[in-house]
């Protein structure tokens, strides 16, 4: 895929890139295993879930079997998808799969290269604010270290959004907000009030 500038190519097979999203500049790729742990290295944190970023509802329904979609959940991603909300569902394992449906252009045609789903998180080392100017994420790149790999980046400039996602874990009917973001709380309990 070409960057947003036309200079440069950037492979999606089991590679690294820099990303835009509507919030902030993201970290992604094919969501495997072996990726999720090259992410988790770049950012020195230890390896763990990270969000799965489709194109639609369906086609996280059909690439995460697995997920439990409740009345809240559904709510709640009609109200806010695609958009700045990520949901953290319950699934098969301990931790939930934490999905979202963003809106960006840049994003869009990643995942029509990545064939539907992509692994993603914040740009940034652990600890440190994410990514959301070109400076910035050529600062965050300049540092991944030699076990980090090449990484490409999708150069998208400056983005409009300066907060990251909302988070809100939905376990059966309870709503737990764990990070409010792009989302007002009081927009996610409006949208969940009979």
């Amino acid at each position: 895929m070409k960057r947003s500038t036309g200079r440069r190519r950037c492979s999606t097979g089991g590679g690294v890139v820099a990303h835009p999203t509507s919030t902030v500049y993201g970290l992604g790729g094919r969501p495997w295993p072996e990726v999720d742990a090259r992410i988790a290295a770049i950012k020195g944190r230890p390896p763990g879930p990270l969000i799965r970023l489709a194109a639609s509802r369906d086609a996280l329904r059909e690439a995460l079997p697995g997920a439990r979609w409740t009345d809240a959940a559904r709510r709640l991603a009609d109200a806010f998808w695609p958009g700045p909300l990520t949901l953290v569902l319950e699934d098969d394992g301990d931790t939930g799969v934490a999905v979202r449906v963003d809106p960006h252009p840049v994003v869009r045609r990643l995942l029509d290269r990545a064939g539907g789903l992509l692994t993603s998180t914040s740009l940034n080392a652990t600890g440190r604010p994410p990514a959301k100017t070109g400076a910035e994420v050529r600062a965050v790149l300049s540092e991944v270290g030699s076990e980090g790999g090449t990484v490409g980046w999708l150069d998208a400039g400056d983005l409009a959004g300066s907060t990251p996602s909302t988070l809100v874990r939905v376990t059966g009917d309870a709503v737990e907000i764990l990070r409010e973001g792009a989302v007002p709380a009081a927009d996610v309990t409006r949208t969940l009030s009979p």
